[in-house]
Parts: C-alpha cells; sequence; structure tokens
C-alpha cells in the first residue's frame, strides 16, 4: 500500500470497480480495505464473477441465462483470460469473498447476469456495499 494512502487512512468510503479480479490475493487485499477504513466506514463495490449457481437468491436480473454451462466456460477461458487480461480471474466468486471477510457490521450485495453482448455472458456482475464493524477491536 502506497505510503500516500496510508497516511490518508483512515477513510470514510474506499470504492472499488472491476479491481479484485486482477489483485493476487483477494483476502489480503480486502483485510487491507477494511483496515483502511474508519469503523462505520463503507466499502462500495462492483466487480465481475464466476456465473452464481442456478436459483441463487443474490441473482436480481436472470435473463435466463444457462449459468451451469456458463460457468463451466469460464473454468474452461480463466488460464486464457488470465494471460490477456493482465491477471483477470473470471472464475472468483468475490461478492462471497467479501462476505466472509471478518471485520464487518453488515454486507450485502447482488449478482446480476446481463445478456447484452458475449463478454457480459461470460462475465456476469456482482455489486453492493460493506459497512465496517464499529467496534476497533472486531477489526483484523
Amino acid at each position: 500500500i502506497p505510503q500516500a494512502v496510508l497516511d490518508g487512512a483512515p477513510y470514510d468510503t474506499i470504492l472499488t470497480s472491476f479491481s479484485l479480479c486482477t489483485a493476487k490475493d483477494p483476502e489480503a487485499t480486502i483485510n487491507n480495505i477494511i483496515r483502511l477504513l474508519k469503523p462505520g466506514g463503507a466499502y462500495v463495490f462492483i466487480e465481475h464473477v464466476r456465473q452464481p449457481p442456478p436459483g441463487d437468491p443474490l441473482v436480481i436480473e436472470d435473463n435466463n441465462v444457462n449459468a451451469e454451462l456458463w460457468g463451466k466456460i469460464q473454468d474452461w477461458l480463466n488460464p486464457v483470460w488470465k494471460i490477456i487480461g493482465h491477471g483477470c480471474c473470471i472464475d472468483r466468486r468475490t461478492g462471497e469473498t467479501i462476505a466472509n471477510a471478518q471485520g464487518w457490521e453488515s454486507v450485502e450485495y447482488k449478482n446480476v447476469r446481463p445478456v447484452i453482448d458475449l463478454q457480459s455472458r461470460v462475465m456476469p456482475l456482482s455489486f453492493g456495499k460493506a459497512i465496517k464493524a464499529q467496534d476497533e477491536n472486531y477489526n483484523q
């Protein structure tokens, strides 16, 4: 983490968009985000992710996408995509990873399966907001 970022902490809000897919260690990155937020601070995110499973209650726009098929396609494409996509991993369940991190008071996120084009079928989206716990002792 650059010193200038550390010098400005803690932050009220941190926003990331389509960046955790390239993090070498997404869990460590999320823990750093938690550390940089003030108690009660918000983390807002939108990320492309692995296809959520069929029937996932967090999917708000399904568009009749065959999630099992497209998930398998993502698994097959991921090794090549990481090379051409500068380290981007299209098979991560980033919403779940954020929700499972210790240090949040609450996490709300949704998934959407857009069908705009071929790329959107390969990269559905998770978006949401996490609030850091108020209790400093809860932070990692």
